[in-house]
């Protein structure tokens, strides 16, 4: 395991970076991505981004949004180094992984405590409130100090993953660097609409459809949504613009545990998890090979419907509420 100095200099070592997220990327995997690619460019380094399924368009708005890639057919044998950002696992780069030489170089950097430590180089802290913390850390280690555009894409990703610094992870550490980011020229306001408030009418729609699906198991404790396939192209609609529905079942009185279920083209079901009070949606997503924090979390199962995922998925989280029980 390495810290932010020792993996800053790992960086520089190298010239010609891969750096990609995992699949279902949010703010906090699309804005580390580009602020470590904007901040290496000013090194001179050469720089390929990449996100399976490419970037939400509520994130599109991130200078340097344009130039991540989701063209699977890019050989990582091109590149000196590969950096997986905000991913506990490889299989979470989808497309990716599967065709990464066995002698690849891998700087693993992420916050997530449910990390496999898999890179050749792990900068893995669950003290961060984001990876995009991490970055930030990184960049100032190489003395590269955030112009407008990086503060922007870091701010984003810091702000994202504590809920506008309303979640439990939200650190006095994070808060401080939120402010420089803002003192480098982050618009808060800005980012806030960008990300939350500026929705197309296919998505509102698609909420309304969404809702129509809520439901409640009969213990009282566990709610969920559904998106079935054919539903987002019926309203142009990407998956990563229903991530945020799993949270309005989390509102519901009573309710400890939430999904969202999405039925994939690829003939999975994806699965967003939320959580309120001690149960760790992070261990359950990590059981079914996922990963995630104990508040919000994912995972894919190969599975051919919402039913048969849900039932194995709920079997699992009555298992871990029994036993936190007992």
């Amino acid at each position: 395991m390495v810290n932010h100095e020792e993996m800053a200099q790992i960086l520089l070592r190298h010239q010609k970076f891969l750096i990609t997220a995992h699949i279902m990327p949010d703010g906090d995997a699309i804005g580390s991505m580009l602020g470590l690619g904007l901040g290496l460019q000013k090194k001179g380094r050469s720089i390929t981004m990449m996100c399976p399924g490419g970037v939400p368009e509520n994130l599109k708005f991130m200078p340097g949004s344009n130039r991540i890639i989701s063209d699977n057919e890019i050989s990582p044998h091109e590149y000196d180094i590969v950096v997986v950002l905000d991913s506990s696992d490889l299989e979470r780069i989808e497309g990716i992984y599967e065709r990464l030489p066995k002698d690849v170089v891998i700087a693993n950097i992420d916050h997530h405590a449910t990390n496999k430590g898999y890179g050749t180089y792990n900068y893995v802290d669950s003290t961060s409130a984001a990876t995009g913390e991490q970055v930030y850390k990184i960049l100032l280690s190489m003395e590269i100090l955030p112009d407008p555009d990086i503060a922007t894409c870091l701010f984003t990703a810091i702000a994202t993953d504590t809920g506008f610094f309303k979640f439990s992870n939200t650190t006095s550490a994070a808060l401080r660097i939120a402010a420089d980011l803002v003192d480098k020229g982050a618009s808060p306001d800005h980012i806030s609409e960008q990300v939350y408030e500026d929705k197309s009418l296919g998505s509102l729609k698609m909420l309304g459809r969404v809702l129509d699906t809520v439901q409640v198991d009969t213990s009282g404790k566990i709610a969920w949504v559904e998106v079935h396939k054919g539903w987002l192209s019926e309203f142009s609609l990407d998956e990563g613009q229903t991530e945020g529905f799993v949270n309005y079942p989390r509102m519901i009185e009573g309710i400890e545990v939430a999904f969202i279920f999405r039925e994939s083209t690829e003939d999975k079901i994806r699965i967003g998890m939320r959580s309120k009070g001690n149960f760790d949606v992070g261990l359950l997503a990590e059981m079914l090979g996922g990963g995630g924090h104990a508040k919000a979390a994912g995972c894919s199962l190969n599975h051919q419907s919402i039913d048969e995922a849900r039932k194995l998925v709920f079997s699992k989280v009555y298992e871990l509420m029994e036993l936190a029980g007992g």
